[in-house]
């Protein structure tokens, strides 16, 4: 009999915004830049949108292939016991706790993990890392990524996931004004600006974990490159467990 195969489920995470014109204006809506869906589905994966309306048990993790972090507001400062800025972007506490959660249980179940930008940031704070709150104001050699999408050039390690897709130089779009100010040792950088911001991390002794602090899904196939990083390490999983080969 022919072995089965079937596209990688991914699931990918979204926040919610009250809805602010329409019939439905007062109500709170599911919400997720497209382009995330549209990158995961270029890589022949079928993506879950994941909402903080339900808690997931580790044995409902497990059944994905794997996890995307998206992008999204700040996290809350309160969460690692700082206080709140006035640069600070309005905190979303419940998504903060949801995506966190998620995070540690797929980390449990040895599901791949690939954070985008604030998504990079809670894998750091959720292995005890730090974060500079306000750029280029804590790094004064980083240009203003908080304005808009702006080009910037990532130096990457070569012996990374990240640096055998991307080569040691790639040029990537960046939407952020937080960063990477401190790692754990179950972290460690792969990528960084000439600045000396981190803008990648990997967990040590781990395919399982990329987290980057720009937009792949706004890359083209710079981007594509990013998100097959997390398809190996989806098939690599794959092929230690008993499930139906992935396409």
């Amino acid at each position: 009999m022919a072995q089965r195969t079937r596209r990688p489920l991914i699931g990918v995470t979204a926040g919610t915004a009250t809805m602010m014109s329409g019939a439905w204006v007062g109500h709170d809506a599911v919400t997720l830049n497209t382009a995330y869906v549209r990158a995961l589905r270029a890589i022949g994966a079928r993506p879950v949108v994941i909402s903080p309306q339900d808690e997931w048990t580790d044995e409902e993790i497990a059944e994905l292939d794997g996890l995307v972090l998206t992008g999204g507001t700040d996290l809350d400062p309160a969460t690692w016991g700082a206080d709140a800025l006035p640069t600070d972007l309005t905190p979303d506490p419940a998504r903060d706790a949801f995506e966190t959660a998620l995070y540690r249980a797929a980390r449990r179940a040895g599901v791949p993990v690939l954070g985008i930008c604030r998504g990079l940031q809670l894998i750091v704070l959720a292995e005890g890392g730090d974060l500079h709150r306000h750029l280029p104001l804590d790094v004064p050699a980083h240009p203003a990524t908080g304005e808009r999408p702006t080009t910037v050039e990532a130096r990457i390690v070569p012996d990374s996931d990240l640096g055998l897709v991307l080569g040691t130089r790639a040029r990537v779009t960046a939407f952020h004004h937080q960063g990477v100010r401190s790692l754990p040792p179950s972290l460690r950088p792969v990528a960084s600006h000439e600045s000396g911001l981190v803008l990648a991390v990997e967990a040590t002794g781990s395919p399982a974990v990329l987290g980057i602090q720009w937009h792949p899904e706004l890359d083209g196939d710079a981007g594509r490159a990013v998100f097959e990083v997390l398809l190996t390490a989806i098939r690599h999983r794959a092929e230690t467990t008993e499930a139906p080969a992935l396409v």
